[in-house]
């Protein structure tokens, strides 16, 4: 009898599971704070150590959580905010910025928190707000409904501002505004190589698309509209050709959305998944696979590899009672730790830590070190742009990258040294090893003490393939030096940071690019210098 008893528990054991997974690891819950209110987004930090943590937005703030050895799952710092059931944040370097939308409560506007100590402790450096004219008139701006990262760009999405708002974080703690796009109530939006797909979520608005080369001045290249919308955020495929939408309101179905954009003025909607009643809400892509967080359905894994066919392939449902049609349940996930670990944030029950056990998960790590020998660079950042993540270097010059197996474009760059691009290979199950030199800003003449800003005509010129490009700084300050062609295509970034004054120059190679002008465009404290420049091959 006992064992027939045993028997029927392990049978409903099974039931149960399959019921609540697929093809999901369970590595842990943490749900400290459901008594204080519900819960909202979470975002991953990997510190260059490769230690893992989540940070999980709570009704008075945020918990920033150890997962580096779940199940063992350990809240390292809680940073207190204003009461929110709304709260949403991404980092960028050791830094992390926290929104909400709660009115305008002491206490608003974005958190940066410094998360360089830990394990330790983490640290709230200041809360940044600001004014600025909308529609001709000063207005305060302490609400912010989303934020996004991408290289060195914060964007601002919505709050008490319609539009998007840029910021440049070289200076994570001193945000500077690049640059604004007025439009409609922009929700959330997702920037792959410089062109943001913001969800205006109101009243049918549909996808927006907009050109950000030119932060100062972003431009729309495309809106998409379709009957219904309520587009509430969006994801690309790596190699952009492909966009998956979710909508989280309006008369549309509450479906993942599969979108062919390869023509970005003719997009055609391919395929749509649909999972019982349950409210899509946030998608993110990670290689071939869309981690889905589907309210009362959880976590849903949809394989991309056919996009006009996508197929659930996995599921973590936190919210197993049913997949009706309510906003309550899973909020957000990252699937983006190196580990292979995906995070969840469900609204009643707090944090989850899974892994799909088809992820084909691989990394890549190595050294940044100066091309004149002088060792090491720390604090150097390493942009994949690939697949939008930015990583960067402890105080041995050490990086970490995980992601899906394939090739990636990373764009390497530190202060007071020439930026360079590359490409790594991540293998499958494997950790492969790339390591980088920087080549040094150098100062030609720094006892010359310049008195202004120039740019200098490139020698030789005309040239093949590489010529050297002469700029002036009169005292330490924030430099651009990029090279575009004739229709303001910018094909080379050669200084992005912080330079000493005095004279420098920077070597550029053209390998690559065709015969014709090209211009190279100084930027320097609110100003710009250009000179033609004559490649012949």
């Amino acid at each position: 009898m006992r064992s027939f008893a045993i028997a029927v528990l392990l049978f409903i054991s099974r039931v149960v599971v399959a019921q609540f997974s697929q093809n999901m690891e369970f590595l842990g819950n943490k749900n400290d704070y459901a008594a204080t209110g519900t819960y909202s987004a979470c975002w991953g930090y990997v510190a260059p150590d490769g230690r893992e943590y989540a940070l999980l937005g709570c009704q008075t703030g945020t918990s920033i959580i150890d997962i580096t050895d779940a199940p063992n799952l350990r809240e390292v710092s809680f940073i207190p905010g204003p009461t929110s059931s709304w709260r949403e944040m991404k980092t960028y370097r050791h830094y992390a910025y926290i929104v909400t939308e709660n009115g305008n409560a002491a206490g608003s506007g974005i958190q940066i928190v410094d998360l360089s100590s830990l394990p330790t402790s983490a640290s709230l450096v200041k809360t940044y707000v600001w004014t600025d004219t909308l529609n001709g008139v000063p207005t305060f701006f302490p609400r912010v409904h989303s934020v996004s990262v991408s290289g060195n760009y914060l964007y601002l999405n919505g709050g008490n501002y319609n539009g998007i708002r840029i910021l440049d974080i070289r200076d994570p703690v001193n945000p500077v505004k690049a640059g604004v796009y007025v439009g409609p109530y922009i929700h959330d939006s997702h920037i792959r190589n410089d062109t943001i797909f913001a969800s205006a979520i109101n009243a049918g608005g549909g996808l927006d698309i907009i050109d950000a080369r030119n932060k100062s001045n972003p431009q729309r290249l495309k809106l998409i509209q379709y009957a219904g919308s309520g587009t509430h955020n969006s994801w690309t495929t790596w190699d952009r050709n492909f966009l998956a939408t979710t909508d989280e309101i309006g008369t549309t179905p509450k479906t993942l959305k599969i979108w062919d954009i390869r023509d970005l003025q003719n997009p055609a909607k391919v395929a749509e998944v649909e999972v019982d009643s349950a409210i899509v809400h946030n998608v993110f892509i990670k290689g071939t696979l869309a981690y889905v967080a589907w309210y009362r359905a959880g976590l849903r894994v949809v394989d991309l590899s056919n996009p006009r066919s996508p197929q659930i392939v996995g599921f973590y449902d936190t919210y197993p009672t049913n997949n009706g049609a309510s906003y309550s349940g899973a909020w957000g996930a990252d699937p983006y730790f190196p580990s292979g670990k995906v995070i969840i944030s469900d609204m009643q029950t707090g944090l989850y830590v899974v892994r799909y056990t088809g992820d084909r998960r691989g990394s890549v790590r190595g050294t940044v070190r100066s091309a004149n020998g002088s060792g090491p660079i720390s604090n150097a950042l390493l942009h994949f742009t690939d697949a939008s993540i930015t990583r960067w270097t402890d105080s041995n010059g050490q990086y970490l990258f995980g992601y899906a197996p394939g090739s990636y474009k990373v764009k390497i760059e530190a202060p007071g040294y020439q930026s360079r691009e590359a490409t790594v290979t991540i293998s499958q199950g494997a950790t492969q090893t790339f390591d980088f030199t920087l080549s040094p800003l150098t100062s030609v003449d720094e006892e010359s003490s310049p008195r202004e800003f120039a740019l200098h005509q490139n020698f030789p010129n005309p040239f093949n393939p590489s010529t050297t490009i002469m700029f002036d700084s009169p005292t330490t300050a924030r430099v651009e030096l990029i090279v575009v062609d004739v229709l303001g295509r910018e094909q080379a970034r050669l200084v992005d940071g912080i330079v000493s004054g005095g004279r420098h120059r920077v070597q550029f190679t053209a390998r690559g690019l065709p015969s014709g002008v090209y211009f190279s465009i100084l930027r320097a404290h609110g100003r710009s210098f250009t000179r033609p420049m004559l490649l012949v091959k």
